[in-house]
């Protein structure tokens, strides 16, 4: 008998070993650097908001958190090294439902499972797109807009450079029921660059770079394609309030995710710091002066918020023939 006690030992040292976090190892945490993923390049809009977040979570939580910009795949690497990440709180990503939902919809095949494989935590602030034209065009409205569209019959020529915008534009072209021919290109820099030559007649640019094209006097803001005005814009009507076209369910809502089996009493630790940071008035001005909009949420309001953009993203695929990865 005695000779079985090491062996008792050992696999109780295992078990322990593969039971999640306990709630004393949650009270620590973060007792050692956590990783935050994330899917864009340094220096863009998404490493700005990432690195706004990650240093806001620092000094909330007396840890140190670190940016790791994991570019490829639209996403999915930043994806995947989370899905196979160690549910200790420690790998975290940044991520919005476009990322997410969009990606699952796109690609035919994912490394990962984005319903089973990760879990969104808490989300923090929506960047939709905004719907633009030359500084000096005549279209001073959706109203001209969709006249001059249906008086060209499909010749009007608009440009997207990611698929976001292409969903954007596609379910704006179904609400007014015309067709418009689309020009491809591998940056909104470059879409934006042919709406100010007239090269093209309209095009989808995220708010943060619309935002800034329109102070330069590079193009005109006609709509914003988002339920509700951007509080950054608020002279800029929606889309919605304009012609119905229902976009809402494609914005970009950026958050939190983590692997799945992370354990609640990390998530709710990171629920409550998110919430605290987004609510700061440092971070509500930082937020709105980039023309995003604030977003406070528990983890079940953003999980639904993800399910809702699940199905509007697979809709939006099928309506805009974007062809699967």
């Amino acid at each position: 008998m005695r000779k079985s006690f090491p062996l008792l030992a050992a696999l109780a040292v295992a078990g322990m070993a593969a039971l999640p976090a306990s709630p004393a190892l949650a009270q620590q945490y973060p007792d050692k650097p956590v990783r935050i993923q994330l899917g864009f390049p340094a220096g863009g809009g998404a490493d700005i908001l990432a690195r706004w977040y990650a240093d806001k979570l620092a000094k909330a939580s007396g840890g140190t958190f670190i940016v790791e910009n994991k570019v490829g795949a639209s996403g999915n690497l930043a994806l995947d090294a989370t899905a196979k990440a160690k549910p200790d709180g420690l790998t975290l990503m940044l991520a919005s439902t476009v990322t997410t939902a969009g990606n699952a919809a796109v690609f035919k095949t994912m490394p990962m499972d984005v319903q089973k494989d990760i879990v969104p935590i808490v989300g923090f602030a929506e960047t939709p797109f905004v719907l633009a034209v030359a500084p000096d065009s005549p279209i001073n409205s959706i109203a001209d807009l969709t006249a001059f569209i249906k008086s060209k019959g499909g010749k009007a020529k608009y440009g997207s450079a990611t698929t976001s915008a292409l969903a954007s534009t596609a379910i704006y072209l179904k609400q007014i029921g015309a067709e418009a021919t689309h020009v491809g290109y591998k940056a909104t820099a470059n879409a934006i660059q042919d709406v100010t030559g007239k090269e093209i007649d309209f095009a989808f640019a995220d708010v943060i770079f619309a935002m800034g094209q329109a102070k330069q006097g590079r193009i005109k803001m006609l709509a914003i394609a988002s339920d509700g005005r951007s509080p950054g814009l608020p002279d800029v009507p929606t889309l919605k309030e304009l012609n119905g076209s229902r976009t809402g369910d494609i914005v970009a809502l950026w958050g939190v995710w983590a692997p799945t089996g992370t354990p609640k009493e990390i998530t709710d630790k990171l629920v409550a710091w998110t919430n605290e940071i987004t609510k700061s008035d440092d971070t509500q001005k930082f937020l709105i002066s980039t023309g995003a909009t604030p977003f406070v949420s528990t983890q079940a309001d953003y999980k639904n918020k993800f399910e809702i953009s699940l199905k509007a993203w697979a809709e939006a695929v099928k309506l805009a023939n974007i062809e699967a990865q």
